[in-house]
């Protein structure tokens, strides 16, 4: 009987036909958008946030389009495939590969948070602040998503909910735990997903994946909590504290959060000395000191101009 979890999620959520397929990362972000129109809506609706109702689908919209969904594909382009991309930049907009780079989506959001305020005449910080107020949700679910892609992340572990992961067979420079007693050539290439639908017909397969992958933390599980529902749940609790009222503060909070979570998701990562630096800024250390820098400033100019208001309100 296999002791650990072999994962077996297709990582294609729809087959729409031969040739076009849904994935969960694009559920996720479809998802993740329709969440984030009916909350601001909702806010709108109650007379609170940046927008008013009228203006919350477009916002939505073309921060979706240009942050999410070309800024993340834009990160994760130039961090991870550099190489590919100086000899075919046509590759940028080849969404149909996959992959998502959370920096990529955070400065995406960010500047079209900055383009959206000055066209409109609205606070950026208070933009910000209104799209920090949903984005663990869009985490969480791209969390959700990157773990039915079924990438093995996760640090070797003997932890009764430690997985398997078949796609590791097709990564560069696998080493198996035992040696393989089977001929397992001629499934170099194979999806993760068939190869754990063959294991589970033919039960010799199966024993020799438990033989041969290592056990591995689900640490794309974790960052659901960590970076998703953790977030979530404090930004809500804080809600209507009178430290947390100045434009910007719930901003610094969130992105101080996320980094935290990052740098704490780090200790179940398994690390990758041959990855690119560029690669490695993203699924290292950096980014986490990147966002907690930059949440660190946010926080920081808050308290300065609530101080700053503070000061004047007894002259008035």
């Amino acid at each position: 009987m296999p002791t650990h979890l072999l994962h077996s999620l297709n990582p294609q959520a729809f087959q729409l036909s031969e040739s076009l397929t849904l994935r969960w990362t694009g559920v996720a972000c479809l998802v993740g958008l329709l969440l984030a129109f009916v909350l601001l809506r909702r806010r709108a609706a109650r007379g609170e946030g940046p927008f008013p109702l009228e203006e919350v689908s477009g916002f939505v919209l073309f921060a979706g389009l240009f942050g999410v969904i070309l800024g993340g594909r834009a990160g994760d382009v130039l961090l991870h495939h550099w190489d590919d991309f100086s000899r075919d930049g046509s590759i940028l907009l080849q969404f149909q590969q996959g992959g998502t780079s959370l920096l990529g989506v955070v400065v995406g959001v960010l500047l079209y948070a900055a383009y959206h305020a000055r066209e409109r005449q609205r606070s950026w910080l208070e933009v910000t602040d209104a799209v920090a107020r949903v984005a663990p949700l869009g985490l969480l679910l791209g969390c959700l998503a990157a773990f039915a892609e079924g990438a093995p992340v996760g640090s070797v572990s003997e932890v009764p909910w430690a997985m398997r992961f078949p796609a590791e067979l097709n990564a560069p420079g696998f080493q198996p735990v035992a040696a393989p007693a089977l001929g397992l050539g001629e499934l170099a290439g194979a999806p993760g997903h068939e190869l754990a639908k063959l294991a589970r017909e033919v039960p010799s397969f199966g024993d020799e994946l438990e033989r041969i992958l290592p056990p591995r933390h689900p640490v794309l599980l974790y960052e659901v909590v960590l970076e998703g529902l953790a977030p979530l749940v404090l930004l809500m609790l804080l809600r209507g504290r009178a430290w947390m009222r100045p434009a910007g503060m719930t901003t610094g909070v969130f992105l101080v959060v996320t980094g935290a979570a990052q740098a704490l998701g780090q200790v179940f990562r398994e690390p990758d000395p041959n990855l690119p630096f560029s690669a490695q800024f993203e699924s290292g250390p950096l980014l986490s000191l990147l966002l907690l820098a930059v949440g660190a400033a946010f926080i920081l100019s808050a308290s300065a101009a609530r101080r700053a208001v503070a000061s004047v309100q007894p002259l008035a």
